[in-house]
């Protein structure tokens, strides 16, 4: 068996895991990279220093390295978000790969649609490209899967149900959404099946077990979010439809592969961030940024602001405390990101500001595996071990 490589964020999402699945799949040999929680609403930054710049949703991080990306059942994927990707890749001269699960959900148009004209859902903070809204609707009947797609008479009939679904919602809330429930019925989906089509030229249907017969020496799985917005873990209702934890890494591990070592990475900025609303322990505590113009997280869209503040070592001890229940004796490696931005070493701890006289006390007081490494720039070219 290859080498297990599994990369879990540790707050609220924005912790460089795009960047880190860059660098591992720059180290290391034959790899595929394995997204396994989330979908397409996930935003992977990688910049690489002679100029490649681009935001990973629908592909994998890896792939400026030319590593392919095999999207599993636990995530969402999107027609028209991955014939736009593809064709914004292929313009800086990239071709992914993609294999998809055949179990893999799809979202539709109604569900983006239900999505941003949820109140409660916007209310809440929401990327408002569809993926709660198509995660819940998988939970129940009305499912639409990645091998539907393959099937123009089974996909025609699900897309009317899939409609008739949002229809029966809409109805529910009542007088106030009839403005809603006819532009629903209006809405034309042309364009969709347009992108639906480029889609399927785009991906190939694979399941885990053809995955893990294909070869592949290391296997890099790409988390998704953070710990802190886990659907078991996080503070509700502001947490996201996913297990954000190593959960479904090990379950995709422990149901193909018979014996393995696996290490997790467990990315942190070197300060807190949360973008969108709900608690936030440092809100409080605002901390002074540099070199931070590379950052592609703004006030703008539906999720709401990006606030920042010092680091909580509380907080890291927390998702490490969440994640053990999955882990197990795995090897477990800190990765820090955004040192560089720091102009002083404060943290809280047990809700008090501290403050390290150097960078080196800094990590010594904040970091809790054996194996750590950091990241002074915005690419992965400046990863690099620290102990």
């Amino acid at each position: 068996m290859g080498g297990i490589h599994i990369i879990v964020g540790m707050g609220y999402g924005d912790e460089g895991k795009g960047v880190f699945t860059d660098y591992l799949s720059s180290k290391l040999d034959h790899p595929v990279v394995i997204r396994f929680n989330g979908g397409h609403q996930c935003g992977h930054t990688v910049m690489h220093a002679q100029g490649s710049f681009h935001v990973f949703s629908n592909f994998g991080a890896g792939s400026f390295r030319k590593v392919p990306t095999f999207f599993s059942r636990f995530c969402t994927i999107d027609p028209t978000g991955m014939a736009r990707e593809f064709d914004a890749l292929s313009r800086l001269g990239v071709s992914p790969v993609l294999f998809v699960d055949p179990l893999a959900m799809v979202t539709t148009p109604f569900d983006k649609f239900y999505n941003i004209n949820d109140r409660a859902n916007l209310a809440q903070g929401t990327v408002g490209v569809g993926f709660g809204a198509t995660v819940e609707r998988n939970q129940g009947p009305y499912k639409l899967c990645a091998q539907d797609l393959f099937f123009p008479g089974i996909l025609e009939q699900k897309l009317a149900a899939v409609r008739d679904y949002y229809r029966m919602k809409l109805k529910a809330r009542g007088l106030e959404s009839c403005i809603e429930a006819l532009e629903l019925e209006i809405m034309p989906v042309d364009q969709f099946m347009h992108d639906l089509a480029a889609a399927c030229g785009i991906m190939r249907l694979l399941t885990e077990k053809q995955l893990f017969a294909m070869g592949f020496e290391n296997y890099i799985f790409e988390g998704g979010q953070g710990i802190l917005l886990d659907m078991d873990f996080g503070l509700f209702p502001h947490v996201t439809r996913s297990s954000t934890t190593s959960k479904n890494a090990f379950e995709i591990l422990n149901r193909n592969v018979q014996s393995f070592d696996a290490t997790v990475y467990y990315l942190t900025r070197a300060y807190q961030t949360r973008h969108g609303n709900g608690w936030m322990s440092a809100e409080n505590h605002p901390v002074m940024l540099m070199n931070n113009r590379h950052e592609t997280n703004g006030p703008h869209g539906r999720q709401g602001e990006f606030r920042t503040g010092i680091l909580d070592t509380d907080m890291l001890r927390y998702a490490l405390q969440c994640d053990a229940n999955f882990a197990g004796t795995a090897e477990k490696q800190m990765v820090i990101s955004c040192m560089d931005q720091l102009t002083t070493y404060q943290y809280l701890s047990s809700g008090n500001v501290l403050t390290a006289p150097d960078r080196d006390s800094f990590l010594r007081q904040i970091t809790l595996c054996d194996k750590v490494l950091t990241n002074d720039g915005p690419g992965s070219a400046a990863i690099q071990q620290w102990r």
